[in-house]
Parts: C-alpha cells; structure tokens; sequence
C-alpha cells in the first residue's frame, strides 16, 4: 500500500473542493503542487476522475526525485521526518476536499450519509474486532435501528436463491434493520431480503446492498426502523 492509499482510503474526492483548494482540471485529472517540510520538498499530486490518488515528491535543493520516501528499508530519522512531513501534507488535502467513504459499496456509504444528512445521526464503529461495522444509534436513547456490516455471503444465502447474489462475490455488504414481523414474511420473498444475521430472526432482517434493492426502499425501512426504536411518548392521566 502506498502512502497516499493509506491517507485516502475509504474516501472520496468532492471535485469542487479540489478546484476551490487549488486543484487544476485538466481532462478527466485534477492537479496540484505544493511545498511540505518548511519548504524543503514539493509533492505533485494527481486525483484522477475515479478518485485514485498519486503524487511525485521532490527534494527541492536537489532537484530531484526523493526516493528513500518509498524505500521501506530507509528508516533514519530524517527519512521518516519526511514521511511524516508528507502525510500531513496528504492529509490536510483529505480534510479539505474528501468526503469519508467508510463502507465497501457505494450504496452503503450513501445510506450512511443520507441518514446523517437527514437525521443527525453520526455511524458509529463500536467493536474493536470489526472495524468496518457500523452502527446506526438513536440519540435519544442510544438504541441501534441499523447495523451494516461485511461478512461471507454463505452467511445468508441458502440453497436455490444464489442468483440473488453475483456468484463471485464471496464476501458481501449488508444492513440489518428494525422491522414489524407482519412485514417481515413477505419482505423476505423479494430479491435481496434475508432472514436477519446475528440478530432476531422476529424483529429484524437483513438486506444486501448489492444494488438489487433500492437506496429509497433501505432508506424508508431504515426511518421505520429508527421509530421504532425511539422513546414511546409518555401517557398521563386524564
């Protein structure tokens, strides 16, 4: 892995902050160059329209190259000053024009930020033995309504329902949500609804994010899901 993959992982470029940043657009590719390290190197950086990231880091009073930045082998201490000198750099760029892209697919990261745009409400990332699962909390009472999670897709597909799944795909994204159990039979006779993994089979289900059901469907049961978790309102005595 390469610097900037590890600085720009799970992360996506918002092309206006590029350009608003400095980035200049020229085709499909966004440039920039600026100093790091008291000015002591320059850093090209590339961000391509796919939202790769690369760059070429130059030592200014040589006027070359600076290669021991790449050489793993190359750990003196001033080597690794660069590095981290150069990571700044890399990351001040992210803060400024990448937007977090946490999940696998695209459409749970646009579940994430719909919820968050619409709601408040922040993904948490509680579990230290996965990382990448996120939880979806009430505010008012901490209660989850979503979980979206990565896991081995023989975990929910069963014999005869392998087409609902492209074949190759070992390892899938998914969302369990909060559900009214009269919903759920019927939910789960459509194409990427499943019995809920890890979690009540009554209460909750699992759905793929694999582009076979809707961003606006998995956002309507994910509101539903939240009501249903929230505070009851209390009743008073007439």
């Amino acid at each position: 892995m390469t610097i900037e993959e590890e600085i720009f992982a799970r992360s996506i470029p918002d092309f206006s902050k590029l350009v608003k940043f400095g980035f200049i657009k020229n085709g499909s590719k966004y440039s920039f160059s600026g100093k790091f390290l008291n000015g002591d190197f320059t850093a090209d950086v590339v961000v391509t329209g796919g939202g790769d990231v690369s760059a070429s880091v130059f030592d200014v009073q040589a006027g070359e190259r600076y290669l021991p930045l790449r050489a793993k082998s190359r750990q003196s201490a001033f080597v690794n000053e660069v590095r981290e000198s150069y990571r700044a750099f890399l990351r001040e760029i992210k803060n400024a024009c990448f937007m977090p892209q946490p999940f696998l697919t695209d459409q749970a990261n646009r579940i994430a930020r719909e919820a968050e745009k619409l709601f408040g409400d922040k993904i948490d990332f509680p579990f230290s033995t996965a990382p990448d699962y996120g939880v979806f909390r009430n505010p008012e009472n901490r209660k989850w309504y979503g979980i979206i999670m990565n896991i081995p897709k023989s975990k929910i597909e069963k014999s005869g329902r392998a087409a609902s799944l492209s074949a190759d795909a070992a390892i899938v994204e998914i969302i369990n949500v909060k559900i009214d159990p009269e919903k759920s039979i019927e939910l789960k006779k459509r194409r990427g609804f499943y019995d809920a993994y890890h979690m009540s089979k009554k209460n909750w289900i699992t759905i793929a994010l694999a582009g076979s059901v809707s961003d606006g469907l998995i956002f309507d049961l994910l509101k539903k899901s939240r009501a249903l978790v929230s505070p009851r309102p209390c009743r008073t005595r007439s």
